[in-house]
């Protein structure tokens, strides 16, 4: 009998389930796919592919529009004191004076532009003072928000406590007169009413989405029509909608987005309609892939009528052999199908011959197809059997009476299957299958949670390409959209799909959604359904989630069942979790939040599955001073009255700074600089430290993690290894690293505390997480004294085959009987190629932070909820902090370096030599510009004796390298000597830190 696990359990437990918050959407959902056989047509494969895919006629309605803010309405006191026995409800201002009526007087309302949201409008127009610098959020909330009883980072801003109004005028295409009209927003944040000519129809809740309103009658085709959205205040609270919940000011930053964020449109309905691809790989075999194609059918005609679904892949653009999809091979068929009035659901099953598959990066490449769709009244068949008609949307041939209007669709998809295997180990019934198998090759996973990159919401796509690219190049296989975020935009899928980064993606339900009525069940349901259906063709996406942190329900769990019901309805080829950590996975907090120690807290927590864990960290100075004045940067500690920092911490507290501290004492701390140092190899170190041990384990069943996080979504002190503005911090190269396709690393019970005479115990390890074999390739590992003396040291050859992993050797070696020949030691691990070449190179510090009696006393009183610093508490903490006696990885023996570059077209490369005695340690290029265009493959590195290490970089012609220096934590700064350009032809390609990419 096959074992049964919670995947199963909740399979079973939706298909019993009649759970719904929509009536409309649960008899859709409802619909069978009627099976509609696929006829194959012949061709030359080239240029004959005639079906146009876009989708029905519609004018856009972004653009300039109106916006002015009113009070909301007052609902008046509660019962028993409503009416005539309290304070009596009241209307809005602007509902009292009808500013929906056609001729409504707004000359004196803001000129915004649409899409926006009301924070970025003012922000635009100078009303409101950037809250992103500074104390702007801080004093906002202080001065003007309410409630004052409530903490100030929960109160709401005069922004978010006003309706918003927007309209426009817009005039309809005259040859439109007599279609049926659609007004389709793609964006509402988060809740308002949509007016036409002076008519409500009706409130919309829910921001990914909707509402799509029938306005044929409304319509005016003889003047302008007015259009206008009243925007409610914000929600007063996250739980239970669908809405990023950091702004609410649990987390860092304080904004709560709303506007009309996305696009407007007004569309003409066709007659016929194809809409709603779904296209799934099957199966992939040696005679082709076998892919199943679903797809709806809406006709407005009162009869059923029998239509011609024709449909075209193609590889998209890039992909195709002959580089030019429009010249690429053409693969057609076509499906006959009645369709009756209203919505029907068909699907068809095809082969693809030598399809192209899509991977992982890592893997393989990330070919991409292109689907369209369309469809015509069948026509009459040819002697052959075959339909005469062959473009798009044209008028049946038979005559005007038989004459459709119709309308294609298309979308992107990959050829790859995902599947889910049961890890050694996992308890049935109790835990999920967390083995993801992409196109039949298990992966052990390496990926980092996504935070979405803009409180204010501005779509801008070359943030995202930043943000992919430097993930791709981080070496981040897959990304976690972490539940507290939003459901991401189809820019940031487009290039998942081209970066080979596969996606989890949450559904934004945090901490326990409320049962109905707290939870409305009907607009959950209404923005689930819309979500699924526009992301189901990625290939990036393998799995669905119902939120984070959603714990033991205490009631019936309706939000989170009727989500994992949906996504398991309207695409059952993805897994789908209820949420994370559930089913096996964990989230570690024991670390950062309890106090506990890095080491012994991950491993006193064994997951198949890591899904948080990190530590926070400051951004560089160059991004410092784009929040804070440069003044307010020089003073430290920050205080109570430190509040331009203040604004950018965890709840406007000075805890974060405190409880990173705790895990980057590397030395006093009495700068801002010196801080950002430690901050960020803490970062990296806790990133390191439980990738590594989850990595060692795959074997015995672990199958990934993702660190906590990537990105950050407010300037400031955060977990995200790249800051707000895009810039990677020094901790992104160490999880780099860590994730490497190719690795060979070290994993051991104890970072600190090491005593002399003790035998020193690490475990090496060789990963090779990719589909090629490793041959001939070699691994050392070096253990160094406190002068840099060598210990011991060994070597291994390695052999791996693809998609393999060893466990090379057991060091176990008596430490030196001297206590001061320990504080530090370093072991280096560094795997190397059957020429030599570096593939990956480790180095690890052991007895770095050595800190006083009193501080670990301190330290120890202040664990789990006792890890707050209200006023003394912060200052003694900074006090102890300060006034450690030593940096031990700053008084090891010194060394020199040489720094060099080479400039080519595009980029070129960069040298770092050690050219004294000892290692080199925390090797660091500093001065490397930090524009979106740039990029640097490493940084932060360790060099033995004479070691050269080469280092690509990509910057566009002319950008200054001029300040481009290095130092070491054990050797001193020196300026970069630039060799003469050199040609494209000329820049080589090896480099032996693994760290080249494109960004």
């Amino acid at each position: 009998m096959t074992e049964r696990y919670l995947d199963d359990v909740q399979d079973e437990a939706y298909r019993k389930s009649s759970l719904y918050g929509d009536a409309a959407c649960e008899a859709e959902a409802s619909l069978p796919a009627r099976k509609s056989a696929a006829e194959v047509l012949d061709g030359d494969g080239e240029g004959d592919c005639e079906i146009d895919g876009h989708g029905p006629e519609r004018i856009s309605l972004s653009g300039s529009w109106r916006m002015q803010d009113s009070e909301p309405a007052d609902p008046g006191d509660p019962a028993p004191n409503t009416g005539w026995f309290g304070r009596k409800a009241k209307a809005s201002r602007g509902m009292a004076e009808k500013w929906y009526a056609p001729g409504a007087d707004r000359s004196g309302w803001r000129e915004v532009t649409v899409p926006t949201t009301v924070q970025r409008a003012l922000v635009g127009l100078g009303e409101l003072a950037d809250p992103y610098w500074d104390t702007n959020t801080i004093d906002e909330l202080e001065t003007y928000g309410q409630p004052k009883e409530t903490p100030v980072w929960f109160r709401r801003t005069r922004a978010e406590r006003s309706d918003w109004w927007f309209a426009r005028s817009f005039e309809a295409p005259a040859d439109w007169r007599g279609r049926r009209l659609t007004m389709r927003f793609e964006g509402i944040d988060y809740s308002g009413t949509v007016f036409l000519n002076g008519m409500s129809l009706g409130h919309h809740a829910g921001m990914f989405g909707g509402p799509d309103l029938d306005v044929t009658q409304l319509v005016d085709f003889d003047g302008p029509n007015e259009l206008v959205v009243r925007i409610d205040q914000a929600p007063e609270s996250w739980n239970g909608i669908m809405k990023g919940s950091p702004g609410f000011g649990w987390h860092y930053g304080h904004l709560i987005s709303l506007g009309i964020w996305k696009d407007v449109w007004l569309v003409a309905e066709p007659d016929v309609a194809v809409s709603q691809p779904y296209v799934v790989t099957r199966s992939i075999g040696p005679e082709g892939a076998v892919l199943e194609i679903a797809y709806s059918v809406d006709s407005s005609l009162e009869e059923p009528v029998p239509l011609e679904v024709q449909a075209e892949i193609r590889l998209r653009a890039g992909h195709a052999e002959k580089g030019d999809a429009d010249k690429a091979e053409c693969f057609r068929f076509v499906s006959n199908v009645e369709a009756p009035h209203g919505r029907s659901r068909y699907k068809t099953e095809v082969t693809l011959r030598n399809p192209s598959i899509w991977w992982p990066a890592g893997y393989g490449e990330q070919p991409l197809y292109r689907l369209k769709l369309g469809a015509k009244r069948a026509a009459a068949t040819d002697a052959e059997g075959r339909g005469r008609a062959t473009v798009n949307g044209a008028p049946y041939s038979g005559g005007a009476a038989n004459a459709i209007a119709a309308a294609g669709t298309e979308t992107t998809f990959g050829v790859r299957t995902i599947e889910m295997a049961a890890a050694p180990g996992a308890r049935p019934e109790v835990d999920y299958r967390w083995q993801f198998v992409v196109n039949g090759v298990p992966m052990f996973i390496k990926g980092a949670n996504w935070c979405w990159p803009d409180p204010m919401l501005e779509q801008r796509e070359a943030l995202y390409a930043r943000l992919i690219g430097l993930a791709r190049c981080g070496h981040v296989q897959m990304l976690r959209a972490w539940g507290g975020g939003i459901v991401e935009e189809d820019a940031f899928y487009r290039l998942c799909d081209e970066a080979g980064i596969l996606v989890y993606q949450e559904f934004p339900l945090c901490w326990g959604p409320m049962d109905a009525p707290h939870t409305d069940l009907g607009v959950l349901d209404r923005q689930v359904t819309r979500s699924v259906k526009r992301l189901r063709n990625h290939p990036s996406l393998v799995m669905w989630g119902g939120g984070n942190e959603n714990g033991e329900h205490g009631g019936a769990d309706e939000a989170l069942h009727l989500v994992g019901r949906r996504c398991r309805g309207l695409d059952p080829y993805r897994p789908f979790h209820r949420t994370d950590p559930w089913g096996g996975s964990a989230h570690n907090w024991n670390v950062y939040h309890g106090g506990e120690p890095l080491d012994a807290a991950t491993l006193a927590m064994p997951s198949v599955f890591y899904g948080e864990y990190g530590v926070p960290s400051m951004p560089a100075r160059s991004s410092c001073v784009r929040f804070v004045p440069e003044e307010a940067l020089s003073a430290w500690p920050p205080t109570e009255e430190s509040r331009g920092w203040l604004a950018h911490f965890h709840q406007f507290s000075l805890k974060d700074v405190i409880k990173v501290m705790r895990y980057g004492s590397y030395g006093p701390i009495r700068d801002l600089d010196t801080y950002i140092a430690y901050s960020q190899a803490a970062q990296g170190e806790s990133i390191r430290f439980a990738a590594e041990i989850q990595r060692a384990g795959a074997s015995e069943g672990k199958t990934g993690f993702w660190y906590y996080k990537f990105t950050d979504l407010f300037p400031g002190h955060s977990w995200g290894i790249v800051d707000f503005y895009g810039t990677p911090k020094l901790s992104y190269y160490q999880a780099k690293r860590a994730c490497s396709p190719r690795s060979a690393f070290a994993t051991y019970d104890r970072i600190g505390g090491w005593r002399a005479g003790e035998t020193f115990v690490a475990e090496l390890h060789a990963a090779n997480d990719t589909r090629d074999a490793l041959r001939g390739a070699a691994a050392d590992a070096t253990l160094y004294d406190s002068g840099l003396c060598e210990l011991w040291s060994g070597r291994y050859d390695v052999e791996l085959e693809a998609n393999g992993r060893v466990k090379l050797g057991r060091i176990a070696f008596a430490l030196p009987g001297e206590a001061e020949r320990l504080t530090p030691f370093l072991l280096a691990v560094r795997l190397q190629d059957e020429d030599g070449a570096a593939i990956s190179d480790q180095w690890y510090e052991f007895n770095a932070q050595p800190k006083t009696k009193d501080l670990i006393a301190f330290e120890q009183a202040h664990l789990h909820d006792g890890n707050e610093y209200p006023g003394a508490a912060a200052e003694e903490a900074f006090a102890l902090y300060a006034g450690l006696p030593d940096a031990p990885m700053r008084r090891l023996p010194k060394t020199s370096l040489a720094l060099s570059a080479e400039r080519y077209d595009g980029g070129g490369i960069i040298r770092i030599r050690n050219t004294g005695l000892v290692p080199a340690v925390r090797a660091t290029i500093e001065g490397f510009p930090v524009d979106w265009d740039c990029y640097l493959a490493d940084n932060e590195i360790g060099l033995r004796p004479g070691e050269e290490v080469t280092i690509p970089y990509e910057a566009p012609e002319g950008t200054a390298l001029a300040g481009l220096t290095v130092r070491a934590w054990n050797a001193p700064a020196v300026p970069a000597d630039f060799a003469p350009e050199a040609t494209a032809a000329e820049s080589p390609n090896a480099n032996n830190q693994g760290g080249h990419g494109h960004v």
